[in-house]
């Protein structure tokens, strides 16, 4: 697995845990590609230089990681997945989510980490307002990220896999998603992508169209809703004008031309999950795990479900 960040050095400090929970000490566009596997019950983290020997050319670890991926993908026929995590999650933490969707749904996953720890000297509205603020200044780093891919994909073209490759966002990482997609280093980049997956959504939903609709996709971009989670549920109650019914738990003004919404409230197991696509009780309703499978695999996922004309959303039952 491949990981992408633009958190802090912490090699020496602890090993164990290489990067840190804050911004690279070269600004938050400064970014470090890692490749990750775990070896028992521990990660095994390869910090990569900037330029390496791919097949006797020199060039940079990067690209060579975007054809050793494709390479893989090809040889196992497997699609690819570029995850990009929430609020409150450690390195480690990360690599956590990551490696599990990357099990559960047999995909290469490519993550994008960003420093999104907790504060423990802060109370959690300051510390949630903290990190709303780091994720806006990672959008840069985002940005970087999806030109060096799109970049690779037409380089390469001619070689394609003819494999899928799609894009999710959990939580505050749709945040992080949406101050990229309003500002203007947004070049439509995110168009290298089959599906793009809006998971548990922690934005407004209040006017949340006229950002979405710039959302460039080969095939289907999905945002899930859960009424009962318990997180965005949380989050809408923080003080703050920002603070309005978060769209990941909203299915009131659904509106995005582009949107294909999946409402998963009354679904077997869901309960008041936030992170239903990997927790295992969640996933324990067979229909949950097939249909994030085809969403995370550049499928249309929407097929076979009942569409609500009152919601303008598909039912997961």
């Amino acid at each position: 697995m491949y990981v992408v960040t633009n958190r802090n050095l912490q090699q020496e400090e602890r090993p164990e845990e290489p990067f840190g929970a804050g911004f690279n000490k070269k600004g938050p566009n400064e970014l470090r590609l890692a490749e990750v596997s775990k070896v028992g019950n521990k990660w095994q983290i390869d910090i990569l230089k900037d330029r390496t020997t791919y097949n006797g050319e020199e060039m940079w670890a990067s690209e060579a990681a975007f054809l050793q991926a494709q390479k893989r993908m090809q040889q196992n026929q497997t699609n690819a997945l570029f995850f990009v995590h929430g609020f409150n999650t450690g390195f480690n933490d990360a690599l956590d989510i990551a490696y599990k969707i990357e099990q559960l749904y047999n995909l290469e996953v490519i993550l994008f980490t960003w420093p999104s720890e907790g504060r423990e000297h802060l109370e959690l509205a300051d510390s949630y307002q903290d990190h709303k603020r780091d994720a806006a200044l990672s959008i840069g780093a985002l940005d970087r990220c999806l030109e060096k891919l799109a970049g690779y994909f037409t380089k390469y073209a001619d070689q394609a896999c003819k494999r899928k490759f799609s894009l999710a966002m959990h939580s505050m990482g749709n945040y992080l998603f949406k101050r990229l997609l309003s500002s203007s280093i947004y070049q439509g980049e995110t168009l290298l992508f089959d599906n793009i997956v809006m998971l548990s959504a922690d934005v407004n939903n209040h006017d949340h169209a006229e950002w979405v609709d710039r959302v460039r996709f080969r095939n289907r971009l999905f945002i899930t809703i859960n009424e009962d989670d318990f997180a965005l549920l949380a989050s809408k109650a923080l003080p703050g004008n920002e603070q309005q019914a978060r769209l990941g738990h909203w299915t009131k003004n659904l509106t995005a031309r582009n949107a294909t919404y999946l409402d998963f409230t009354d679904a077997a197991e869901i309960i008041a999950h936030h992170n239903y696509f990997t927790d295992e009780s969640a996933l324990d309703n067979t229909r949950i795990k097939e249909l994030f499978s085809q969403a995370f695999n550049g499928a249309k996922a929407e097929r076979g479900l009942t569409f609500d004309t009152g919601t303008g959303a598909y039912q997961v039952l």
